[in-house]
């Protein structure tokens, strides 16, 4: 949704931290339709993952969209 509503005021986050979603063991396990937003999230350093992975299909914790909404907001 956040991604949806950037791309939407057209403000998509700018930059290139290095990663891309084959730096995730479970990049696989991505929906197609969100493919394209977490790949701009990642490659941008708005989302981080944690031990290696993304863990696309479960619930983020306050604290996890917490940190996702201070990275783009630190950008």
């Amino acid at each position: 949704m956040l991604y949806n509503a950037l791309r939407a005021i057209k403000r998509l986050p700018q930059g290139n931290s290095g990663k891309t979603l084959d730096d995730f063991a479970d990049a696989d396990a991505i929906n197609l339709w969100a493919k394209e937003a977490f790949t701009l999230l990642v490659e941008t350093g708005i989302v981080v993952g944690n031990d290696g992975m993304l863990i696309p299909n479960c619930k983020a914790t306050r604290a996890q969209i917490a940190q996702i909404l201070y990275s783009l907001l630190s950008k």
